[in-house]
C-alpha cells in the first residue's frame, strides 16, 4: 500500500471510528464528588481490589487518567479491570464498554501523536477474542473492527477480514464493517466486495458516496459502478 494511500486510508477511518459516545453517570453533585474521592483509592492494597468491582468508580478514574494524558495509568487499571471476573461475568454489556473504550483510546493517540503500541494491540485483540459471549452490541463490533483496522496496517490482510466479520454479526444496524470488509477484499482475491458495499449501502445509504470520494474505491470503478447499479434497483 502506498504512503498516500495508506495515509487517506488512516484518515478517513480512524477518525470516524473514534465517536466518544459518553454515557454521562445520573449522579447528583455529592455522588458525583464522592465517585471521584474513592476513584483516587483504586491503588490501595485492599480497598483499592473492592473498588475496583465499581463500574462507576473505574469510568470515573479512567476519564480522569485520560484527562491528564496519562495513559500509562488509563491502560494499568483498564487491563486489570479487562482481566478481572467482576465484569466478564456478571457485567458483559459493561465489559465491552471498557473494550471499547480502550480501543478507542489507542486509536485516538495513533490519529493524534502518531504513537502506536503494538504490544498494547496485541494484548487488546487477544483479550477481546476471549472476551465473554454473546459477541453482540455496538461495543463489540466497534472493538472488532478496531483490531481488523490494526491487522490490516501489519499487512495481514486475511487477518483483518476474519476480525471485521466478527464485527458484522455482532451488529448488523452498522454499515462501517460490511463497508471496511468490502475495502479489505479491494486488496486480495477470494472476496466479493461489491456484495459487502452494496450491504453496508442498503444499511447506510451515505456508504455510496464514501465510496466515490475514496482514492482506492476509485481505483477499481468496475466495482463502483456494479454497486451503484445494484443500490439504484434496491431503491
Amino acid at each position: 500500500m502506498s504512503n498516500e494511500r495508506g495515509n487517506d486510508y488512516r484518515y478517513r477511518n480512524y477518525r470516524d471510528l473514534i465517536q466518544n459516545k459518553n454515557r454521562p453517570l445520573p449522579l447528583s453533585s455529592l455522588s458525583a464528588f464522592v465517585v471521584q474521592l474513592l476513584s483516587y483509592c483504586l491503588w490501595l492494597p485492599v480497598i483499592g481490589r473492592m473498588l475496583r468491582y465499581s463500574f462507576t468508580i473505574v469510568c470515573s478514574a479512567l476519564g480522569r487518567l485520560r484527562r491528564k494524558e496519562d495513559f500509562k495509568g488509563v491502560y494499568a487499571l483498564l487491563l486489570d479491570s479487562l482481566t478481572q471476573e467482576a465484569f466478564r461475568n456478571r457485567q458483559t454489556y459493561r465489559w465491552w464498554y471498557l473494550m471499547r473504550f480502550g480501543v478507542a483510546i489507542a486509536q485516538e493517540r495513533q490519529i493524534n501523536w502518531l504513537i502506536r503500541d503494538i504490544q498494547l494491540e496485541d494484548n487488546l485483540i487477544l483479550i477481546g477474542s476471549l472476551g465473554p459471549r454473546p459477541l453482540k452490541g455496538y461495543d463489540v463490533a466497534y472493538s472488532f473492527v478496531g483490531y481488523a483496522l490494526w491487522m490490516f496496517e501489519r499487512g495481514d490482510v486475511w487477518g483483518a477480514i476474519n476480525l471485521v466479520k466478527m464485527a458484522e454479526e455482532a451488529d448488523e444496524t452498522w454499515g462501517y464493517p460490511e463497508y471496511l470488509h468490502g475495502w479489505f477484499g479491494l486488496f486480495t482475491t477470494g472476496v466479493d466486495s461489491v456484495e459487502h458495499f452494496s450491504r453496508a449501502v442498503h444499511i447506510d445509504w451515505s456508504f455510496l458516496q464514501r465510496m466515490k470520494q475514496d482514492k482506492t474505491c476509485r481505483e477499481h470503478p468496475e466495482v463502483l459502478h456494479e454497486v451503484q447499479k445494484r443500490s439504484i434497483v434496491a431503491k
